[in-house]
């Protein structure tokens, strides 16, 4: 075996060499007709790297994935260097279980094969989130970069800087006025980057300020209405007095109304996260005396670290002015399925093109559990992936449906992972499972050559 570069006649190098520097991870798609093919496809390709030279992994795994028809039983090994892709292959092979490698069947049901993303809200935000994807992955990091820009009238530091701080600054990301616009950013590049790829939404449903980026993802405005609607919303709530408290209760939404009632001019339910999942949220005074209420009867609760008490009547001074931003954005129909915080129903025609709509979304309760419902159990979406800076959503999404619904929730980045490691590892999920890949968009960024591989096995 040779891994001089295929004489065809014509180039097989990618032009396209854009990326400061290679991805840390890449990704091994190996595919036959049947176990056993690709048991000895997998030795074969694990014979070629005990000797392959490192400089070469990444055109090894470029010219498997798009030179080669991607077969039923399929196998996707994620690796850092030729050393760990071969170590994960000979486990494979020896009928060991590793981590770093998905393997499944190719699924022909058209709906087991469609994305719902789900967007992270407000808390999931870190500073240096999609540090190594900004530094690595020219199509997220443009993304970006054309969000700093169109940021710069309404921030009054740039985008960049806040959520990629120097060590020696204050961090600025956990202010609101800053934490909305900078997910908004965050989440918007990275859809642009797995739609690169070719994943890309049947459905959007975000939590709290990720609807703006799942309305935007589904074309109900621009990205520059949506910037400027999350920028001047961020501004106006940062402006409120900070006298609010947040809480999460053990407890069904019912008995907590009940509590609720003689103070509902002070508290309201922010979110209803699942069956023993809600969020109350309003004046620290109120808020504790129903806390204490509450777990004088058992329930468990967990007060939120937040500058405001959102989803609460502290927000009402803001909603006149709001409505006043909201009426200059241009809305347009959802393209693809949305669903809605404020009814957990799919968006019905003139529903969220009005300005109300997003007036009512700051004031009332979040209802994700009852949007996973209608995207689990009434639209039958079996995949999801969180898009946002750490797995939140994906955990409560699990725990509002019967046990074992859905077959794949994965996440973008993780802050307990490298940023190429999270997402390697759920696009070869992906593969698995059978879902389309565009292997030559994913490399079109890097300078990539074809290299020769072994044949089918006979």
């Amino acid at each position: 075996m040779t891994y001089s570069n295929l004489n065809t006649g014509k180039s097989l190098c990618s032009t396209n060499a854009i990326a400061r520097s290679d991805r840390s991870h890449h990704i091994l798609c190996l595919s036959a007709d049947n176990p056993a093919d690709l048991k000895k496809l997998a030795s074969q390709f694990k014979q070629i790297l005990a000797t392959l030279p490192p400089n070469l992994l990444a055109d090894l795994c470029f010219t498997a994935n798009t030179s080669r028809p991607h077969l039923t039983y399929r196998l996707a090994v994620v690796g850092d260097s030729v050393e760990h892709m071969h170590q994960q292959l000979a486990a494979f092979v020896t009928g060991k279980d590793t981590p770093s490698i998905k393997q499944g069947i190719s699924n022909n049901n058209k709906k087991s094969l469609e994305i719902a993303f789900l967007f992270t809200g407000q808390g999931s935000q870190i500073p240096q989130m999609g540090r190594q994807l900004y530094a690595t992955q020219p199509t997220f990091r443009k993304a970006l970069n054309l969000c700093n820009k169109l940021l710069c009238p309404y921030l009054r530091h740039s985008l960049l800087s806040v959520i990629f701080p120097n060590p020696e600054e204050p961090v600025q990301l956990h202010e609101t006025i800053y934490t909305q616009p900078a997910l908004f950013a965050l989440e918007y590049s990275l859809v642009q980057m797995w739609c690169s790829w070719g994943i890309k939404p049947a459905a959007v449903m975000g939590h709290s300020v990720g609807e703006y980026i799942a309305a935007c993802t589904a074309g109900v405005f621009s990205l520059e209405d949506g910037l400027k609607l999350i920028a001047q919303r961020a501004k106006l709530m940062q402006d409120l007095p900070k006298r609010g408290k947040m809480v999460v209760l053990s407890a069904d939404e019912a008995l907590v109304a009940a509590k609720l009632e003689p103070y509902a001019q002070e508290v309201s339910i922010a979110a209803v996260n699942g069956s023993k999942n809600v969020v109350i949220s309003g004046t620290e005074q109120a808020v504790q005396i129903i806390l204490e209420l509450l777990q004088a009867e058992g329930v468990v609760a967990k007060s939120l670290i937040v500058s405001h008490a959102f989803h609460s009547p502290l927000m009402e001074p803001i909603l006149p002015q709001f409505k006043e931003i909201a009426q200059e954005v241009i809305y347009a129909e959802p393209m693809i399925e949305l669903v809605s915080n404020l009814t957990g129903k799919l968006i019905c025609p003139g529903e969220i093109t009005q300005a109300n709509y997003w007036c009512q979304h700051i004031r009332k309760t979040v209802r994700f559990a009852e949007g996973m419902t209608t995207l689990a159990l009434q639209r039958g979406y079996e995949t999801f992936l969180e898009v946002g800076p750490h797995p939140t959503l994906l955990n409560l999404g699990k725990h509002c449906l019967p046990p074992k619904t859905g077959k794949l929730w994965l996440n973008t980045l993780n802050r307990r992972e490298t940023d190429w490691k999270e997402v390697s590892t759920s696009l070869a999920a992906l593969y698995a499972e059978g879902i389309h890949i565009d292997w030559a968009g994913f490399d079109k960024d890097y300078h990539r050559c074809q290299i020769a591989l072994p044949d089918y096995p006979i």
